[in-house]
């Protein structure tokens, strides 16, 4: 009884932001580059490069937590999208007056594509999350372990 033709599009589907990989991206390039500069005027010592590997490992870590946080916005949007599906349907349903069988079915089918679109979304966050995760820590740990070598070997 699910038509695709019929469901409203008055809702925006909630999606995964692409400025949250890049912001990060951009304030970690931008500590490296001033860790760089920094290093080379040496302001303070030639350290700078491997103290902003530092601060790429905090924003690495910062960036789950916001990671957490868009996973549970976007789940609460679906969460509101649901609810009003099965609003609108169970009052569709009312009107047309269907059996009780069939509304369970009916209701089961929005309970199971709500289920799934979940699925995906949460599995799109934490991949596109993790890589971001996973890659800052990676490169601020080797900034800030071998970042003040590289200013020493020349």
């Amino acid at each position: 009884m699910t038509d695709e033709s019929n469901k409203p599009t008055l809702i925006k589907p909630p999606t995964i932001s692409k400025r949250h990989p890049l912001l990060n991206w951009l304030l970690a390039i931008l500590l490296m580059v001033s860790g760089i500069y920094l290093s080379i005027i040496e302001f303070a010592g030639i350290e700078w490069l491997s103290r902003s590997g530092c601060l790429i490992v905090v924003l690495g870590v910062w960036s789950s937590l916001g990671g957490i946080i868009q996973e549970r916005l976007l789940i609460s949007r679906l969460n509101f999208q649901h609810r009003i599906n099965v609003a609108r349907t169970k009052r569709k349903l009312r009107l047309l007056k269907v059996t009780e069988a069939n509304k369970d079915s009916e209701l089961q089918l929005i309970e199971d594509e709500f289920d799934d679109k979940t699925q995906r979304i949460l599995q799109a966050v934490r991949l596109q999350l993790g890589i971001l995760e996973v890659s800052l820590l990676i490169t601020g740990t080797l900034l800030w372990g071998f970042g003040d070598l590289f200013f020493k070997l020349i």
